[in-house]
């Protein structure tokens, strides 16, 4: 019984020093981050909505036409609007084709996706009506601008993130995921602190997380964007949760043509073939049978 008070001591010494000044300092320092870039990206975060009607056939026989909400983040990417999405959670062709992979002797055929009512919703409620400008089904990228976006700009000045203003990741260097909670929950900002837990590097270079959350970007401490989740897609099979570097993302967005908003009356259907397994994007075209 004598030694229990010594033993009580030891142990209230070592949790001291498990919680010392400069452990508390460094978690004070790395809240602080997390909170600045909330407060700096979270309006770049919008809602992406739609409407998605799905008509498939099965055993040879057409069923009624099935329609569906969808609702995801997007991060905007540039200050006319462009946003950039995972394209299998907003187009229901990539999350048929996966099923299909998982279930290949299922008789059952998609005849067509129809899309209606794309917009996105700001940080404020304002809901923008939108168009899909670019699909990469290979790397699971959507992008969407607002109808009357331009090359140069649009009526409005949107919140975006700099993707030149990119940051590189190495194995257990902390970033941060930037996102919102799900409109029933008042699109809330969302931060949490990740660690990079590897580092994919062919046929490309992809950043595997410790934590993360699908169509969000993920920066450093100094609010340079490290890159956007996505899924990423073996043999047309979900494979896990990926960050493709921000430089990519640039280099296939410089591919969206923007059409003048007096030609774009009619907001147009990304559901055109998907592109090759060449990792070539494709423009929005009219969606096929």
């Amino acid at each position: 019984m004598k030694r229990f008070p010594s033993f009580v001591i030891a142990v209230a010494l070592l949790c001291g020093g498990a919680f010392s000044p400069r452990t508390a300092a460094a978690t004070a320092e790395t809240a602080a981050a997390g909170r600045a870039l909330a407060a700096r990206y979270a309006d770049a975060v919008v809602g992406v909505e739609l409407v998605v009607t799905l008509k498939v056939k099965s055993g040879g026989q057409e069923m009624p036409p099935r329609e569906q909400r969808v609702e995801v983040n997007g991060v905007v990417i540039a200050p006319n609007g462009l946003t950039v999405t995972s394209l299998i959670e907003v187009d229901p062709q990539m999350a048929f084709e996966s099923m299909r992979a998982l279930q290949p002797g299922r008789p059952i055929e998609l005849l067509g996706v129809d899309f209606k009512q794309v917009k996105l919703r700001l940080a404020d409620g304002t809901e923008v009506p939108a168009r899909f400008v670019l699909k990469d089904a290979d790397l699971d990228l959507a992008f969407m601008a607002p109808e009357d976006a331009t090359a140069e700009a649009g009526p409005r000045k949107f919140t975006h993130v700099d993707l030149a203003t990119a940051a590189d990741g190495a194995v257990l260097d902390r970033f941060f995921v930037v996102s919102r909670a799900a409109k029933v929950l008042q699109r809330t900002p969302l931060v949490q602190e990740t660690t990079v837990i590897g580092i994919v590097e062919k046929p490309r270079r992809f950043y595997l997380l410790s934590q993360n959350m699908l169509s969000t970007a993920v920066f450093d401490p100094k609010g340079a964007v490290l890159g956007v989740t996505l899924q990423h897609l073996a043999n047309g099979r979900r494979s896990g949760m990926v960050v493709l570097p921000a430089a990519d993302i640039a280099e296939i967005a410089r591919q969206v043509v923007f059409t003048k908003p007096a030609e774009s009356a009619a907001p147009a259907s990304p559901a055109a073939e998907p592109a090759a397994a060449t990792g070539e994007s494709t423009p929005d075209g009219a969606p096929k049978p």
